[in-house]
């Protein structure tokens, strides 16, 4: 019973977070047509798709990472994941590439620390992207 409660719950949160990215994307979509999908401005950028390619605008409209990533997470204290074919890897809010597509996943930073993934083993990185304990 506990369980099932519980995946009812994760089907509802993820159902509301869907509409309010549809919602943000459709008011987005309108302002910068060009785009297949916008998503909602975080840090100052939202995250667009063209041509099956993900990269970020600011406000007015502006590339600051042109798209060219397989994928891309929102920013999350100035970083956003973006993955290159299989890798993910991290850039910040000027479109600098911090940490090259490497991990097979990179969790959020917590502090000045994220759990990263490469070759089977977990491990936390700095946001160099140096091991650390």
């Amino acid at each position: 019973m506990r369980l099932q409660f519980k995946i009812s719950v994760f089907f509802i949160f993820l159902f509301i977070q869907g509409a309010i990215f549809a919602q943000g994307n459709a008011k987005n979509k309108a302002k910068f047509p060009k785009y297949d999908v916008v998503g909602t401005f975080n840090n100052g950028l939202a995250k667009v798709k063209f041509e099956k390619k993900w990269g970020f605008i600011d406000t007015s409209g502006v590339e600051v990472v042109p798209p060219r990533y397989h994928e891309v997470g929102d920013f999350v204290d100035g970083l956003a994941r973006v993955r290159v074919n299989e890798k993910w890897g991290l850039v910040d809010t000027t479109g600098a590439v911090i940490i090259k597509p490497t991990f097979h996943w990179i969790y959020d930073f917590e502090g000045d620390r994220a759990k990263v993934l490469l070759d089977n083993q977990i491990y936390y990185m700095n946001r160099k992207g140096q091991r650390v304990e």
